[in-house]
């Protein structure tokens, strides 16, 4: 088992190179963002602020970044003109990219923030690795996000873009809050 804090960028480095030592130059990496947690809603409701942004920013951009970062750096400069030897970065984000809930804020804002960085990234790590995200809803079967990764993965001429997995999710509009 593989074990890093992604928001260290020498460990996001570290585990790439840990991965190649186990199993072969990494083709591929998945990073999942995290859930929101209680550090969201403790900021809504008067908590520092700052403290829940910077780890939220740390747990969801920062690990990211890093790890694209190291990943673009395991790969060979052959991979500029050799498409089988590059590699792809893959952003999984949630619903609240589409439908960010109150209590939730800063979880919200850097899941829009991984979303805009998605294609940032591709532009500056193409054309050794690309990099995509996927949005995954509540609805769908785990195999579906699986698949939809495997795609993006497998192809070549998608990079900077987005795939929602969601049944349709992202086009309902949110119930309506207190203020509504």
């Amino acid at each position: 088992m593989l074990d890093a804090d992604l928001a260290l960028e020498t460990d996001a480095a570290a585990l790439v190179a840990a991965c190649g030592d186990a199993l072969g130059r990494p083709a591929c990496a998945v990073f999942v963002s995290a859930r929101a947690g209680d550090d969201d809603a403790q900021a809504m409701d008067g908590a520092p602020l700052a403290a829940a942004l910077a780890a939220a920013l740390a747990r969801n951009v920062t690990a990211p970044l890093a790890l694209a970062r190291a990943l673009a750096d395991a790969t060979p400069d052959a991979a500029r003109d050799d498409e089988a030897l590059r590699a792809c970065a893959i952003h999984v984000l949630d619903q609240a990219l589409f439908q960010p809930a109150p209590a939730q804020l800063p979880h919200a804002l850097m899941q829009a923030a991984l979303h805009r960085a998605t294609s940032a990234l591709a532009l500056a790590l193409a054309p050794k690795v690309r990099v995509a995200a996927l949005v995954r809803g509540h609805a769908p079967h785990a195999d579906e996000i699986a698949a939809a990764a495997c795609y993006l993965a497998s192809a070549p001429g998608v990079t900077g873009a987005t795939l929602t997995v969601d049944g349709g999710e992202h086009l309902v509009p949110p119930a309506a809050g207190p203020n509504e």
